[in-house]
């Protein structure tokens, strides 16, 4: 430590100042605040008797949920916002309480220390966690642009005249790749994932009409059969740093024999720079502690995809590699 240096107080604030909101986010789940209010606006003493709560701290509440956009406040009625009606109230479809309320409570970071003290990684079941996520993705208008970018960057752009076998594995909502279908009705899109998983993927395709374009595959990742010379393009995202070398070791294997010859892997993952930075610091933190997995650093994937049979492997961007069979 350079004992000249003056300390710098932000730095401590921005260490737990960030807390506050998720705190009140989980306070109100707890409640159940949201629920009341699917029937259509109500005002706070309402929602207090349904959720056996004062009315006045019920009312501070609310206020502060309209501040952050997850209710609507006219006059002394209160609704909820469309992002609230689809992810908040207990029993829809797409509620990702469950998600929330996990991430915001104690026992993942509890998990985390017993584990750093022990050395040893402990898997958590993280289906539900991947479910839920999917269906914030598959709502979130910005994945499209940047869907589009990646194809782009990776040269597979949408031409009315090419058709492509595409494989998306531990797809989630397969975002990325019916971005791609949707523009390109001759692209055939095979998802895999889990069977709660490819509810929101499903989903997703009917919502954007390529339903006739995608088929699901519920299957374990770590053990499907991909087939053999099947499929022009791999898409392998946000699922890499969940395993360890030897699970994806195994795993590239099968996506090289389930691809054709000269067939693409595209691989979009956070990856480890020899500069540190906190989101893949953080990555690897969690990932260790909960799979054994870490933020692998490129030369790391590119010795892996060469040992698989992988003839070229390119850095597209610090997160996204191309692979070629």
């Amino acid at each position: 430590m350079n004992q000249n240096k003056v300390p710098e107080g932000d730095r401590i604030y921005d260490l737990y100042t960030g807390v506050y909101k998720p705190q009140i986010i989980r306070i109100a789940l707890g409640l159940d605040v949201f629920s009341p209010l699917n029937t259509g606006p109500a005002k706070a003493e309402f929602v207090a008797q349904a959720c056996k709560c004062d009315e006045a701290g019920i009312r501070y509440l609310l206020d502060y949920l309209s501040s952050l956009k997850m209710l609507e406040k006219q006059d002394d009625q209160y609704s909820l916002s469309v992002e609230a009606a689809t992810f908040l109230v207990r029993g829809k479809k797409a509620y990702t309480g469950d998600l929330i309320m996990d991430f915001i409570g104690p026992a993942p970071w509890i998990s985390i220390q017993d584990t750093i003290r022990s050395g040893q990684p402990q898997n958590i079941d993280l289906e539900i966690h991947f479910a839920q996520d999917a269906w914030i993705e598959s709502y979130r208008a910005s994945r499209i642009a940047s869907s589009l970018e990646m194809w782009a960057k990776t040269r597979i752009i949408p031409v009315s005249s090419l058709r492509l076998q595409l494989l998306d594995l531990a797809c989630g909502c397969a975002i990325k790749s019916m971005v791609l279908a949707q523009r390109l009705p001759n692209v055939k899109l095979t998802c895999l994932d889990t069977p709660m998983v490819l509810e929101v993927t499903r989903d997703l395709a009917e919502r954007w009409g390529v339903l006739s374009q995608v088929s699901f595959l519920p299957d374990n990742l770590l053990t499907a059969d991909l087939g053999e010379a099947k499929y022009d393009i791999c898409l392998l995202g946000q699922i890499t740093h969940y395993l360890n070398e030897q699970q994806n070791c195994e795993l590239f294997n099968r996506i090289h024999r389930a691809l054709i010859l000269d067939g693409k892997l595209v691989l979009d993952v956070p990856m480890e720079t020899k500069q540190l930075d906190e989101s893949s610091s953080f990555l690897s933190l969690l990932l260790w502690a909960n799979s054994g997995g870490r933020a692998y650093p490129f030369d790391e994937y590119r010795s892996w995809l060469a040992s698989a049979g992988f003839t070229s492997v390119h850095l597209l961007t610090e997160r996204m590699l191309l692979a070629i069979r």
